[in-house]
């Protein structure tokens, strides 16, 4: 078995912030003393208060609590952790850690800068990596680079997902919810008993299922006319296997699979990109050239599309415009859309896991060797507008179309007089046959992977270490044919295929010297990583007008990427209660392509980070008080970014130079009276960019603009403070009643780095969208341990944003495209839980 270290603190191991700690047992709050929680952040069996890393450990009850169950329900859970959800694509989850994220989920060729794990096996890409979880045990958070024990792509911090394993022992538990909105869930989990006997004939197997189905109606109503926004259409299923052939001996295998076919989230538009390098808006522009339209139609031989086709859309394109103008900022209750924006997700998953405890090594001391293969695959499908603007053409051809479009044809009236001439047939002709819409994403994508690693786990008086081997690859398949801008964006077919192959080797040990009363351990650890990307373009742009063959452009890149990462960590037992560390750790994000920019690479990035942190246990462990601070250096930051080229948006990662960024975390947890438990935390980062890329134009001769000072850290607020209670009101005979409150609020933050754009050849920075503060209230009231046969059953009453803040959860500024997009966290939700557990 794996040992525990020798020297561990009193049995108080939850580093957690208030609202992550166990709530479930009874007694933790009747003693008055806070639980243990165990924990494999350093692929070792030890409480999170010995351990010396920043952790979080959110426990099976806390799920339950909180309503965490996959990636993207940890955003805003754990303090120093943010991110957000693709616009336009579900399941594709962007975490981000202590001010740093990985960009955009939805781009297939972007590596993490948070490594995600499920049951030991690292998660490739973000792309489907916000699906849910049929069950899980606990949740494991770790707070900056991890590159020596999780390697690449874990720059801003890990992610462990650990499932529930079988018990062995005949058991079932059901979980009902139904909420507004028409949500309804079923939840069923069971363990089947065991056959067979540990060390007799071909041992023991245990065996567990799990289901979930969870449905919601649209949250926005669609004025379009067709399905609404923001829907819940989702299932998972997993199998779990483990077979325990000696008593030192086991394996442990699992499937699981998740689908999702929703429709996105509602991408309002809140505000028009300027239309001239002046700051000339696109109301104003518009309302200029359709107050002089009728001067051409006195022209007799005026071509009739102006009065009706023109006019009319110009008309609906401005109260569109005005309507978005003046509404701003701010949650609506519906939207439009030529196309509702729908996703489809199928992600499954092998994970086998091989655990030999050998035993006494001698000068080795005890030694458990580890075998983790894992293959996961993914295909996703995205279709739908990235706006709510309904362009759609009536019998006539009219209907609210891009302002650009309509400026080009009012453009080529005015040339001619107003007279029919072949540059306005020339666009009509492309309204005509594409459309005048602002977006149109259809895009289709498959992902494959095979990961192995072998660990050596040992253990000696004074020294555990871990050592291990790792590969990787994967291989990406990306097919989009989607329509910016339309006609004049003209079409085009953007196609991929990007693999990686990755080796690794890595060691750590932990050395307890027999001084200061064994209080002193000293860590540190090494990991070398090499790998290989290979992409292959195939494009097929076609620019408005082109014939129809279009410009192909096709090309084959490959990079080779080498680093060394590693950590160094001094600890000290002040007291039986309190533990400090400090600690320097390096990490390594790969670089690579950008796939949806042609020809487009980028280097990797590397981070240096200090952090000094104490844990600590007061009150006769009914007090508890952990914080860090921290500061690290970035360099090659990758950064991701928005850019509209050749009449398409398309998300990438740029190197940006180098970031210096502070903060720090306090998490105080106590236990002040019987049943009563309540927290506080507070997160903080501090720091934009100390270097950023100029931003050119095209002319000659050239002109570059300093954007360091423009640009800011994105996806990250400065600010993040929690407050929870959790109280036992009664316990009675019939069963006990509980509450539970959580209110979070953070402040105000940048949406991204930096949009940039150019006009007739010169640059032009916009302004950032800054995405507004949040509060958000959560609460519980069940009726819990209720007998009903030999089970027991629970009643749980449940609401979040309880009051109802509009807050946005990201935004795009399209640039050239001309708006600018927000979406919107969900409204007031509540509902009833009912849970049975045999």
């Amino acid at each position: 078995m794996i040992k525990l270290p020798r020297f561990a603190p009193r049995p108080l191991a939850l580093a957690l912030s208030p609202f992550v700690v166990t709530m479930g047992m009874a007694a933790q709050a009747q003693v008055g003393a806070l639980e243990e929680v165990i924990v494999t952040a350093q692929k070792r069996a030890e409480t999170t208060q010995e351990t010396p890393i920043s952790i979080s450990a959110l426990s099976e009850t806390v799920l339950e609590q909180r309503g965490i169950n996959s990636t993207s329900s940890l955003i805003g859970e754990v303090p120093g952790v943010f991110g957000f959800d693709a616009p336009g694509s579900r399941g594709a989850t962007s975490l981000a850690i202590r001010g740093f994220g990985g960009g955009s989920g939805a781009n297939l060729s972007t590596d993490p800068a948070v490594g995600i794990y499920m049951d030991g096996v690292y998660i490739g890409k973000m792309n489907g990596s916000g699906m849910e979880v049929a069950e899980l045990e606990r949740i494991e958070v770790l707070r900056g680079p991890q590159g020596t024990l999780y390697g690449r792509n874990s720059t801003a911090g890990a992610v462990n997902f650990i499932s529930r394993q079988p018990t062995g022992e005949f058991g079932f538990r059901v979980k009902g919810t139904i909420g507004k909105y028409d949500e309804r869930a079923l939840r069923l989990n069971a363990d089947l008993p065991a056959v067979g006997e540990i060390g007799e004939g071909l041992g023991r197997l245990s065996a567990s299922l799990g289901y979930q189905t969870r449905e919601r109606d649209p949250l926005y109503d669609n004025t379009s006319g067709g399905e609404g926004f923001d829907s819940i259409d989702r299932q998972a299923w997993r199998l779990a296997l483990k077979w325990e052939l000696a008593d030192a001996l086991t394996l442990d295998y699992s499937y699981d699979e998740s689908r999702l076919d929703e429709n996105g989230a509602l991408q309002q538009v809140v505000g028009f990109t300027p239309v001239t390098l002046d700051g000339g808006t696109r109301v104003e522009t518009l309302a200029q050239l359709r107050s002089f339209l009728p001067l051409l139609l006195q022209n007799p031989a005026a071509d009739p599309r102006i009065a009706n086709r023109l006019t009319p859309s110009m008309d609906q394109t401005l109260a569109v415009y005005g309507e978005r103008e003046a509404s701003g900022q701010g949650r609506r209750s519906s939207g439009a859309a030529d196309n509702t924006p729908v996703s489809d997700n199928e992600v499954s998953g092998h994970a086998l896991t091989l655990t030999w405890d050998a035993g006494d090594f001698g000068a080795l001391g005890d030694i458990t060797f580890k075998s983790i293969t894992g293959y996961r695959e993914m295909e996703t499908s995205v279709f739908g507008d990235l706006e709510d603007i309904d362009s759609s053409l009536d019998a006539n051809g009219v209907g609210a179309m891009n302002d650009l479009i309509l400026l080009q044809l009012g453009s080529a009236y005015f040339a001619a007089g107003g007279m029919p001439n072949p540059t306005a047939d020339f666009f009509w002709s492309g309204v005509d046959s594409v459309g005048g819409f602002h977006s149109r994403q259809d895009t289709d994508s498959a992902y494959e992977q095979f990961s192995q690693e072998f660990n050596i786990i040992g253990a000696t008086d004074r020294v555990d270490y871990v050592l291990g081997l790792y590969y990787f690859d994967d291989e990406a398949k990306y097919d989009r044919r989607a329509v910016f801008l339309a006609p004049l964006g003209g079409t085009s077919l953007q196609k991929y295929d990007y693999t990686t192959e990755s080796l690794a080797a890595f060691g750590q040990a932990t050395w307890r010297p027999q001084v200061l009363d064994d209080r002193l351990s000293l860590t540190a650890g090494l990991r070398y990583t090499e790998e290989d990307k290979e992409i292959f373009y195939d494009y097929l742009n076609r620019p408005f007008g082109a014939p129809p063959s279009g410009i192909p452009a096709q090309t084959e890149l490959q990079e080779n990427f080498y680093n060394v990462s590693g950590n160094v960590t001094a600890a000290y037992q002040l007291t039986d209660g309190i533990n400090t560390f400090v600690r320097f750790a390096t990490g390594y994000r790969s670089g690579g392509f950008n796939g949806e920019v042609f020809a487009n690479p980028f280097e990797e990035e590397t981070i240096e980070q200090w952090e000094i942190g104490m844990k600590s246990d007061w009150w006769d462990n009914r007090l508890r008080i952990n914080g860090s601070l921290y500061t690290y250096v970035y360099d090659d930051l990758q950064v991701s970014q928005i850019e509209t080229k050749d009449g398409t948006a398309t998300s990438l990662i740029a190197n940006a130079g180098k970031a210096d960024r502070w903060g720090g975390e306090l998490e105080i947890l106590a236990a002040p009276a019987e049943d009563l438990i309540v927290g506080l935390s507070y997160a903080y980062v501090n720091g934009h960019y100390e270097e950023f890329p100029d931003l050119c134009g095209t002319n000659v001769p050239q002109t570059c603009i300093d954007t360091t000072d423009a640009a800011k850290r994105g996806s990250a607020p400065s600010n993040q403070l929690s407050a929870s209670a959790d109280y036992v009101f009664a316990r009675t005979g019939f069963g006990d009643i509980r509450g539970y409150l959580q209110a979070s609020w953070q402040d105000a933050w940048y949406e991204s780095a930096l949009w940039t754009g150019s006009y007739n050849g010169e640059p032009y920075i916009y302004d950032h969208q800054i995405m507004d503060e949040r509060t958000l209230v959560n609460a519980r009231f069940s009726l819990e341990n209720v007998q009903v046969g030999d089970g027991l059953l629970t009643f749980a009453l449940w609401g979040n944003n309880l009051t109802n803040d509009d807050y946005p959860t990201f935004g795009i500024n399209f640039g050239s495209l001309g708006v600018i997009t927000e979406q919107y966290g969900p409204p007031r939700t509540y509902g009833l839980d009912v849970t049975y557990e045999y």
